[in-house]
């Protein structure tokens, strides 16, 4: 079976780079984050650093806002606003309602994309790539036995509920963990052999790090099928600039009868929704997100989420849309973690491939 299991997920805004920012990639991440990282703080502080190579517009704001950036944030991004006047506008707004495809049209965008994970899934070679994560700890603030309420609605997961006031808002995620793996996709499934743990040679498998760290898995297929193999339905949500291609992003919502997106320990199946980037007219997925559904305050686990970006990536002659990074988000009721991976060195998994990965359903050792 299938399974993307969404053990250690956490998104929050990536750490920016120091080169001035497009708008469409300031916009890209604080959409990531607001789907599945609520901390208006935590997110406001993150673009204290950030320079701009376009003018933000005040639209754009306006939309972020509607889509659930908090006060702080908000407050931000007016600041970014003010200091990018005189920077040139961008070619296109990042965000945007309209125009608004037909109901054929987006019967068409979705029919596109079901066919495009079809084949997708069914070209895909088997390969290796190294994989790179770095794990954060940070300890939420105390919430009133109010509990939490699971509102719909674009970029929003369980959270506060109305009237709870957390006891800190100073939040930094701290470096709690490194690893590198050797990652292949072979016969239809994911397989990992761990090399480094903290910059030392591993002396565990990759499951023994999964059960004691949290670790995330399942990104190269399981994502995609999830989202597409799950019955799901697929609603219009928007426009959005992504790699500086324009997306047509749809919400859905997976059930649990049909959902293999699990959390551990105990195992779990839960339902799930989120968000699928898709070019308009190829069907190209260029992004994922997804977060658990149905999460309470009495949950083991209270949040969760993935975020699965796509870019370009050659396996022997032939070009593929892989996972290039990806960023994963759990919150209990005293922890948050999160976990954000990287993809590089891309490349056919047979005679050139130097690790040994074990069967599938063995641990790796």
């Amino acid at each position: 079976m299938t399974r993307l299991c969404a053990l250690a997920l956490c998104l929050s805004v990536a750490v920016f780079a120091e080169a001035p920012l497009a708008v469409s990639d300031l916009v890209g991440t604080v959409t990531a984050a607001l789907a599945v990282d609520r901390d208006d703080q935590r997110i406001a502080h993150s673009l204290y650093s950030v320079r701009l190579s376009e003018r933000l517009s005040d639209s754009t704001i306006t939309m972020l806002r509607q889509m659930g950036a908090g006060r702080e944030t908000i407050r931000q991004l007016h600041a970014l606003a003010r200091k990018s006047r005189a920077l040139p506008t961008p070619s296109q707004e990042p965000l945007g309602i309209t125009p608004e495809p037909s109901a054929n049209e987006r019967v068409a965008m979705i029919a596109a994309m079901l066919r495009y994970a079809s084949g997708y899934l069914a070209s895909l070679p088997d390969f290796v790539c190294t994989r790179e994560s770095r794990q954060f700890r940070a300890v939420p603030p105390a919430r009133s036995s109010a509990g939490f309420t699971e509102t719909v609605g674009p970029g929003v997961i369980p959270n506060i509920a109305p009237g709870e006031v957390p006891t800190a808002v100073d939040k930094p995620w701290k470096v709690s963990a490194s690893y590198s793996a050797e990652a292949a996709y072979a016969g239809g499934i994911d397989h990992y052999k761990l090399t480094l743990v903290d910059g030392k040679p591993a002396t565990e498998s990759f499951e023994e790090l999964q059960l004691r760290s949290k670790a995330s898995w399942g990104e190269f297929s399981g994502a995609l099928k999830e989202v597409v193999g799950s019955g799901a339905n697929f609603e219009w949500d928007r426009w959005e600039v992504t790699g500086g291609e324009v997306s047509a992003v749809f919400t859905y919502r997976a059930d649990s009868a049909h959902s293999h997106y699990s959390i551990c320990c105990p195992s779990e199946v839960i339902a799930h929704r989120g968000f699928v980037y898709t070019d308009p007219q190829s069907g190209a997925v260029r992004r994922i997100i997804m977060y658990g559904a149905g999460l309470t305050r009495r949950s083991p686990i209270t949040a969760l989420g993935n975020v699965v970006d796509y870019g370009e990536a050659a396996i022997g002659d032939r070009g593929y849309l892989l996972p290039r990074t990806a960023v994963a988000y759990i919150r209990t009721r005293t922890v948050e973690s999160r976990e954000d991976i990287d993809y590089r060195d891309y490349r056919k998994f047979g005679a050139d491939a130097t690790v040994a990965f074990p069967a599938a359903d063995q641990p790796q050792r």
